[in-house]
């Protein structure tokens, strides 16, 4: 698809994360805007098309030919990627109770933007150490 080695669930995988970060800045413009229904069903929506490209990469990877994958740049991305992934699932089960406490949940949503946005830069190097 990018023309590089990796499968197609490798590059949509890739274009899944690159495509969160600015699903995720418009859910927030939402909510500031009082939009919170919107917010949470983007926020939701991403969360799952996420995961499922996430289980569509693992498949793939695994089933597929083993390209040489620089362990520690994978080490790296999984110090992001793995906290991010409880976060976001914590920020939906929670999302309920954020009307009692918004400030944490506010708190918790920039956190989780960061470990996201650190999370998607870290991807794109494995993937471009891995397969271009």
């Amino acid at each position: 698809m990018f023309g590089t080695r990796a499968g197609l669930f490798v590059d949509l995988f890739l274009l899944a994360q690159l495509l969160v970060l600015p699903a995720l800045l418009v859910a927030v413009a939402l909510v500031r805007r009082g939009r919170v229904k919107a917010h949470a069903a983007i926020m939701r929506a991403s969360f799952f098309v996420f995961v499922a490209s996430v289980v569509a990469f693992e498949v793939e990877v695994r089933l597929g030919p083993q390209p040489p994958i620089p362990l520690w740049i994978l080490g790296i991305h999984l110090c992001f990627a793995l906290p991010a992934l409880v976060l976001w699932a914590r920020q939906l089960l929670l999302a309920r109770q954020a009307f009692a406490d918004p400030p944490a949940h506010r708190r918790r949503g920039r956190a989780l933007l960061a470990l996201l946005s650190a999370t998607v830069a870290t991807g794109f190097w494995l993937y471009t150490a891995t397969f271009a």
